[in-house]
């Protein structure tokens, strides 16, 4: 089995081609770098990585979930561990990570997103550090450089480290948790030779903390496990000969350890499920979605295709070269997706595309490797058609809107009036409205404040956000009786509200003045006739 790493140092005919100018020879390997012009190509690349996070991290407003992550990391710690799980669809660890970042750096846009900035540009350094770290070789820590060039240019990347939610951090864990396996599979997998000191505690203590981390991040975490270990088990099965009793073991002892680190959060867990399995839920899935979890691997739509050439041409390179890493990463590309999409379609919908971000880090390492297996000639062209077509991407995105709450709410405060009702529902835009709107009138909730639990009615989003339902009518008329103007703020009424209770009232009484919008939430103001 030949590594990425060792073939350029060890093969001749690679240790020319490297002394060739440029990239073409330059990621054959050759001589590993020196250890300053190493660790200065990873400062360049993760400050290109820092400056391509920073526009409009706060310039844009919250949207909603990001809205939820200020609010729950306000909540207090005991609350945050005991109470909310029994409404809320996340786990608290990222909320309790951000509540003790935001104490130390305050709870504006800029800083509340921050954590996710930082941990999106780690993950970018890492990949080339862990392969340096590794001892893989030459070739494969400039391999690892051109993966996090890519990562860092990546516009889902961007995206969701200047997003207050935890996705970008379970990039950062669910990349360390693929390194690990890799590793683990590799020690696993090549003959023991005398000599070689074997660092097998070490990747199954790493594989065992990463992974855990991914669990504690999100609850779909348990499909990226699944994925991780399965694949090593067909890794091994399928592409080695070494001793089986040692491989069950060590792959065994990693996933009980992942699984122990895991277990306190077990409880809260199976009350979160028990609550989902109530839920009408919001999502709504078909087979075709599937490729949304591409796009935001790949970088954007305009990547499908070359990323996924790419990452064939990987693919193929390691079926010749690394049978165990070809199983390995191919149950952790697919599964995830496959599970999830299955669970959505037989069990309950839970599939949306922006939970395999954690993907993207290895879909770039295969890119990266993709473009080193391409005749010299080739690579350099090859890589700047992915890094205009990346950079396409990015200015798409700085130049895309999300939900205005900022602008809206601050209108709404400017022009209330003494006297003013302002309504607001599904009672979750208590959220936005907590954290934009401090002075002003007092809103009303319909049909209450956040969270309404266990009311008899539909719940859609969660358990502590429920649907509008007849009986919110006699209420809605006694809060309307005597009042000249009338604000409402809504957000997604298709969902919360689609019989259209709220605006039968309001039309029923009332005509509508003006209306505000915010790209996907709306303020109106209607006075009455």
């Amino acid at each position: 089995m030949d590594l990425p790493g060792k073939e350029g140092a060890l093969n001749p005919a690679h240790g020319s081609r490297a002394r060739r100018a440029g990239i073409a020879g330059w990621l054959d390997g050759g001589l590993p770098l020196a250890r300053s012009r190493f660790m200065l190509l990873c400062g360049a690349i993760g400050l290109l990585a820092l400056l391509l996070r920073l526009p409009t991290l706060s310039s844009r407003s919250l949207w909603l979930d990001e809205t939820y992550s200020a609010w729950f990391s306000a909540v207090p710690l005991r609350a945050l561990w005991t109470q909310v799980p029994l409404y809320e669809t996340h786990p608290p660890f990222y909320y309790t990570l951000l509540k003790a970042w935001s104490a130390l750096f305050g709870r504006s846009e800029a800083a509340l997103r921050s954590l996710c900035v930082l941990a999106s540009v780690l993950t970018v350094v890492l990949i080339p550090v862990c392969a340096r770290w590794a001892r893989l070789g030459a070739r494969a820590e400039r391999i690892g450089l051109l993966a996090a060039l890519l990562l860092a240019v990546n516009a889902n990347s961007i995206l969701f480290a200047q997003q207050a939610r935890p996705y970008a951090i379970h990039a950062l864990a669910g990349m360390l948790a693929v390194f690990f396996s890799c590793m683990l599979v590799l020690d696993l997998a090549r003959p023991s030779a005398p000599g070689h000191r074997s660092r097998l505690g070490t990747w199954a203590a790493g594989l065992a903390l990463s992974a855990s981390l991914t669990l504690w991040l999100h609850n779909t975490g348990v499909f990226a496990a699944f994925g991780i270990w399965t694949g090593m088990t067909a890794g091994l099965l399928l592409g080695s000969s070494g001793a089986r009793a040692r491989q069950a073991t060590a792959v065994g002892l990693a996933g009980l350890g992942a699984l122990l680190l895991w277990s306190p959060f077990l409880p809260m867990l199976l009350r979160q499920s028990a609550a989902m399995a109530k839920l009408s839920y919001w999502i709504r899935f078909s087979p075709g979605k599937i490729t949304g979890a591409w796009t935001v691997m790949s970088g954007g739509q305009l990547l499908h295709y070359p990323m996924l050439a790419l990452v064939l041409l990987a693919f193929a390179w390691l079926w010749k070269r690394s049978r165990p890493h070809f199983w390995l990463l191919a149950y952790t590309m697919a599964l995830p997706i496959l599970a999830m999409g299955a669970y959505s379609l037989l069990v309950k919908p839970v599939f949306l595309s922006r939970l395999f971000e954690w993907l993207a880090p290895l879909t770039m390492a295969l890119a990266a490797l993709g473009i080193a297996t391409l005749r010299p000639a080739w690579r350099l062209p090859v890589l700047a058609l992915v890094l205009a077509l990346s950079a396409w991407e990015v200015q798409a995105f700085y130049r895309s809107h999300t939900e205005n709450w900022r602008e809206m709410l601050a209108q709404l405060q400017r022009e209330a009036r003494p006297g003013d009702l302002v309504l607001a529902f599904p009672n979750e835009v208590q959220m936005p409205v907590s954290y934009y709107m401090k002075r002003g009138p007092a809103v009303s909730y319909l049909p209450g404040p956040f969270p309404a639990l266990g009311l008899a009615r539909r719940y859609t989003g969660n358990a502590g956000a429920p649907d509008i339902a007849p009986e919110d009518a006699a209420r809605l008329r006694s809060l309307l009786w005597g009042r000249h103007r009338v604000w409402l703020i809504e957000r997604r009424a298709d969902l919360y509200d689609p019989d259209g209770l709220v605006k039968k009232e309001l039309d029923a009484c009332c005509r509508l003045v003006r209306k505000l919008e915010g790209n996907g939430a709306d303020v109106s103001l209607y006075e009455v006739d």
